[in-house]
């Protein structure tokens, strides 16, 4: 390898970090549910838009991880790149209004929203996994690992508390008045703020995934892919659809990484479902609400400890163990939660919080230490629409239980309020039973359908 090959594939671990960085770095997250209504939109559009995010990336997330594969990972993290463009300067350009043309685009935003997240998941990381393995030093893959969540999770503490201070009206043009008394910006401007922002280190994205160096080890040869013209796309997306039918072939016969999978899946939902909810869960427990974006901002921080401890329990723990040290901690958490105690139940939440920055973290690891990088973004992609899939049936759940207790005879007398607070703090009782269900049919799973048990409690490196 030359001199030049070589420096052009370790600038792409620095270029990992800051796709990183910069693609999560969202101001406009710690006031995503106000924001939106106070574009005009209602709360049942909010929630069919919701779901319009969610069924895009389940519906995009493995063909495009297939196309990753097929026609080159820098060229899905432009187009994701470029989608976060267009999804954020939709929100800056449309007017605001209670009308049908802010329904259609931000459900239009949504939309690439969604597929910009299934573009990227996967692709940068087996971008820059391959770009390690040929330069020989694969074996630092969980140290990179370590140093993007940390570097990540900083950069989200800092977005949580400047998006929170930018959508404060009398905080933003307090500071101007500061300045200058004749400065002042619009209650318009300021809502738009948060998205402004976002657009810009939009711009940085798109310019960093332009700056990645594919390898074209896999799929088709370099050469092929500039030879191919518009004609021969089809040929390509039908292609992508065979290496679908390949990775999931594989996926399902290797034991290890299908199982890896599968606890994610158990403990992805059941954390992430309590996270979407938090919010509730503070105001359940006393916390005011100008607490919020703080809170969010060091649960944040949470992820630069996740870093450092995964890659010591990947390095030094089985995958079964880690696994029950998992659910424990979930456990644990879930059971705090359910208590909902005023104020001091805020500690529990923090085990939710750090058990989805740990199961990225060692999902990742696992998986891209056991499979072939010609189907790398294709297995990936399959992690990610498992997830998806976990919380969108945690959510089904979640919003059937509370619908029941709803219509049961203990809420029949309760004032509307006291009704929401009644069904939500009765669901969280639900949390750790659910998650116990799913602890053990994996386990039961593994123990009736998989004779070759020993590779879930030795390190990974000595299974493949």
């Amino acid at each position: 390898m030359d001199k030049s090959t070589k420096k052009r594939l370790e600038g792409n671990l620095r270029r990992f970090i800051i796709f990183r960085l910069f693609y999560s770095a969202r101001f406009y997250y710690p006031v995503l549910t106000v924001l939106f209504l106070d574009y005009g939109l209602t709360l049942e559009q909010f929630g069919i838009l919701n779901l319009a995010w969610a069924l895009t990336i389940v519906c995009a997330e493995v063909p495009s991880g297939a196309l990753a594969d097929i026609v080159g990972r820098k060229r899905l993290l432009v187009f994701a790149s470029v989608l976060m463009v267009v999804e954020m300067l939709l929100l800056v350009l449309v007017p605001m209004g209670a009308t049908s043309l802010l329904f259609s685009v931000f459900l239009a935003n949504r939309i690439c929203s969604g597929l910009s997240e299934a573009a990227a998941s996967g692709a940068d990381e087996a971008l820059v996994y391959d770009s390690l393995k040929e330069l020989g030093r694969e074996s630092e893959w969980a140290q990179l690992l370590e140093k993007t969540t940390r570097v990540v999770a900083i950069g989200f503490f800092t977005t949580m508390i400047v998006g929170a201070l930018a959508y404060d009206s009398n905080m933003v043009n307090g500071f101007l008045r500061y300045l200058s008394s004749e400065w002042q910006i619009s209650q318009q401007t300021i809502v738009r703020l948060p998205i402004i922002l976002t657009l810009l280190t939009s711009f940085v994205v798109l310019v960093t995934s332009l700056s990645f160096y594919d390898i074209d080890k896999i799929g088709i040869a370099q050469a092929k892919r500039e030879a191919h013209d518009a004609g021969e796309s089809l040929s390509a997306v039908r292609e992508s659809f065979a290496q679908i039918i390949k990775a999931a072939r594989w996926t399902f016969g290797h034991q290890f990484v299908f199982f890896v999978i599968l606890a994610a899946l158990a403990l992805d939902s059941v954390a992430r479902q309590f996270v979407v909810l938090a919010s509730e869960y503070y105001r359940s427990i006393d916390i005011p609400i100008s607490w919020f974006g703080f809170i969010g901002a060091g649960m944040a921080l949470i992820g630069i400890l996740n870093a450092r401890l995964s890659r010591l329990m990947v390095s030094h723990l089985s995958p079964f163990m880690n696994f029950l040290c998992l659910s424990a901690l979930l456990t644990i958490s879930l059971c705090g939660v359910m208590l909902a105690i005023p104020l001091y139940g805020v500690v529990f939440a923090v085990g939710a919080f750090a058990i989805l920055g740990m199961v990225q973290f060692q999902a990742s690891f696992y998986i891209n230490s056991a499979v072939d990088s010609k189907i790398r973004a294709t297995v990936l992609s399959f992690k990610g629409l498992a997830l998806n899939l976990g919380l969108g049936i945690a959510s089904l759940l979640y919003t059937g239980l509370v619908g029941s207790l709803k219509r049961g005879e203990t809420a029949a007398a309760l004032p509307a309020q006291q009704l929401q607070d009644f069904a939500f703090e009765e669901a969280l009782k639900a949390f750790p039973v659910y998650y116990l269900v799913l602890f053990f049919g994996i386990v039961l799973l593994a123990i009736a359908f998989y004779p070759r048990r020993e590779m879930f409690f030795s390190k990974p490196q000595s299974n493949l």
